[in-house]
């Protein structure tokens, strides 16, 4: 019998409705249980750094680039340079008290100034007019920092290490507090969001080479010199001094076990699939290749450990943090490119800027950290001064530690640049050698000199200075694990369950 084709059309009908219905239903099902895992993340994140990475990089794809009011100040501030008028910027002066009555900033021109100090954030120098009073008003040049746009391995390594929360709570409890022990750049707002990751800091122009400030340096492109170090120590110890333990200005300052918990996840991540292991035995990914850029040397102790070092490093950090006689407040990362320099009477003095690092540590672990930026043998020479000028500038503020003990701390404070580092030189050295560079490579390669790399896009650039830095970084945690027996305080800490033992200096 012929079809009856309605019936037919019925029967297509009924099968594609029963599609539908299908991929509802498995589309539901996969909503819900990716809801359900969300939301146990969340609400694990506070006990568990995995959750709390998971949540992050959420909030990453979904929040960053939305304009939200300032945790601190509840203003909403612009959250890049196109974001920025005169509106915004009158709100923002206005909430510090730093415009007269009646006065606005009625336009405002981005100077287009190459901003050279670092990658942590989008820079631009602004010239402001103002409507009246010009003389009782900020300059009229003033520097604007925004966290990274967009979403790259950068903006995730500060999300993880909450570098704009730590700047931000620096600015508006701490910063009225150091004038005496150091200089730094006067703020004129700052403010951040936690679920965005938003941020933005308004602050004096520090006009590196004109007038008595000198031309602005980096750690890695300019050659290490003791007299700025040893400004660094001094002034780097006598905050420390002056912020020691639980003083009643610390807080709800933010401690250095809690900003970088999901920071070691990926660090962990980094080392276990980028090849600790091949670093440890200086190949790339188990091949010799240019051994002699590899300058660091494992002690041997620690070769073929290297899954049982990834595993300790969260909880011996977490330790050194948990020592009260040992913690103090200080910036965390004294480095010439975080630094402005400037000669009174013939005499060098400095100040500090980009306080993201800045928090309540152990200063061991803060030391180690600022230390291993130099020079391998620069810090090889002077490292027993350098310890002596801390310990020293402690005593005279009347923090007197034991020599051994912080060295326990300093060498065990190693650990998470290690495993940072170690994982992420293969990283390095593997796009590199892709690009028929890393096969050459000298220790303190010219081209990683200013003005010496033009040759390469800036991609490839900060590749190649980058490699060079976890050069310097890896062979000093190396050399310091082996001048002060990291396994040997290894061993203690594993025994004892605490880095620092007992408690006594």
């Amino acid at each position: 019998l012929p079809s009856d084709p309605s019936r037919q059309e019925g029967r297509n009908t009924a099968a594609a409705l029963l599609d539908v219905g299908m991929w509802v239903s498995v589309l539901t099902a996969l909503a819900v249980v990716t809801a359900t895992a969300l939301a146990a993340a969340y609400m694990a994140r506070k006990t568990s750094p995995t959750a709390s990475l998971v949540v992050t990089v959420l909030r990453m794809v979904f929040c960053i680039g939305r304009r939200s009011p300032g945790e601190l100040t509840g203003i909403e501030f612009p959250i890049s340079v196109d974001d920025i008028d005169a509106e915004k910027l009158t709100a923002m002066l206005r909430h510090g008290g730093h415009l007269p009555s009646g006065v606005s900033v009625t336009s405002v021109r981005n100077m287009n100034r190459d901003i050279r100090d670092g990658v942590k954030g989008d820079k631009a120098v602004l010239e402001l007019t103002y409507s009246s009073s010009p003389e009782r008003c900020p300059p009229r040049q003033l520097f604007i920092k925004f966290n990274l746009g967009g979403l790259s391995a950068m903006r995730l390594l500060m999300e993880t290490t909450e570098v704009v929360r730590c700047e931000a709570l620096f600015y508006h409890r701490l910063a009225s507090k150091i004038g005496k022990v150091m200089a730094t750049p006067k703020c004129y707002f700052c403010d951040f969001n936690s679920t965005t990751g938003e941020f933005v800091l308004l602050s004096e122009l520090v006009r590196f080479g004109e007038g008595r400030i000198l031309p602005l340096k980096h750690r890695i492109r300019d050659k290490n010199v003791l007299e700025e170090q040893l400004l660094f120590i001094r002034a780097g110890a006598t905050l420390n001094a002056t912020m020691w333990g639980d003083l009643p200005e610390l807080k709800g300052i933010p401690r250095f076990d809690k900003t970088h918990r999901e920071m070691w996840v990926v660090a962990q991540l980094m080392a276990k699939f980028g090849g600790l292991h091949y670093t440890a035995r200086r190949t790339l990914k188990g091949e010799k290749v240019n051994e002699g850029f590899m300058t660091w040397r494992v002690p041997k102790q620690l070769v073929g450990r290297e899954s049982e070092l990834i595993a300790d490093m969260p909880k011996i950090l977490q330790s050194l943090c948990a020592d009260k006689s040992m913690t103090a407040f200080g910036h965390n990362d004294y480095t010439t490119d975080n630094a402005y320099f400037w000669r009174e009477e013939g005499k060098l003095q400095f100040g500090v800027f980009d306080w993201q690092q800045s928090c309540v540590n152990n200063v061991g672990q803060e030391w180690a950290w600022n230390l291993h930026f130099l020079e391998p043998e620069f810090l090889t020479e002077h490292e027993p001064a350098f310890i002596d000028l801390i310990l020293d500038t402690y005593a005279a503020h009347g923090r007197r530690i034991s020599r051994e003990k912080f060295l326990r701390a300093y060498v065990l404070g190693t650990i998470q640049m290690y495993v940072w580092g170690g994982g992420g030189l293969q990283f390095l050295m593997r796009d590199l050698q892709k690009k028929g560079i890393f096969s050459d490579m000298l220790p303190n390669d010219p081209r990683c000199r200013a003005g010496d790399g033009s040759a390469f896009d800036p991609s490839t650039m900060q590749k190649l200075v980058g490699a060079e830095m976890t050069r310097r970084t890896f062979t000093n945690c190396c050399n310091i694990m082996s001048r002060h027996n990291f396994f040997e305080a290894w061993q203690r800490w594993k025994g004892r369950g605490s880095a620092m033992g007992d408690s006594k200096s």
